[in-house]
């Protein structure tokens, strides 16, 4: 047998076939040019720092988001509804009773507020007892 054709020589050779061949295939990239130096009379002097603009309050007539349609896709899907009573309890078997949004871990609306935002639902808000399987217990 001659060296090449043997198993032995054949798996040492393979790992360098491969190296080579995925070298042969990565994309070429030339170094950019250096720039040209810069001479001190064509160098500007650096802008002002901008003045952070005073930090306004909310204003009251800013709209809220709007709140989750009980038919949406990913609504449905959660078993969302705007009443924790109507729940679907033998859908969603982790439905505990006097679980609402409002005691809920993920929900972030105030106390005593009627609706809040809720990361499940970017960007809108659900009814404060409202409920949904994601329902996790706040601490």
């Amino acid at each position: 047998m001659t060296p090449f054709t043997t198993r032995r020589r054949f798996i040492e050779i393979t790992p360098f076939a491969g190296m080579a061949l995925l070298a042969a295939c990565s994309p070429k990239t030339e170094p950019a040019p250096p720039a040209p130096p810069a001479s001190p009379a064509n160098i500007a002097p650096p802008p002002p720092a901008p003045t952070p603009a005073p930090a306004s309050a909310p204003t009251a007539s800013a709209t809220p988001a709007p709140m989750v349609n009980e038919k949406d896709a990913q609504a449905m899907a959660l078993g969302y509804v705007d009443d924790a009573s109507r729940a679907d309890i033998v859908k969603f078997k982790n439905f505990v009773a006097n679980s609402t949004c409002n005691n809920c871990a993920l929900y972030q609306g105030k106390a005593g507020e009627a609706s809040g935002p809720c990361p499940i639902f970017a960007s809108k808000q659900v009814a404060a007892k409202g409920w949904c399987s994601s329902w996790v217990k706040k601490a």
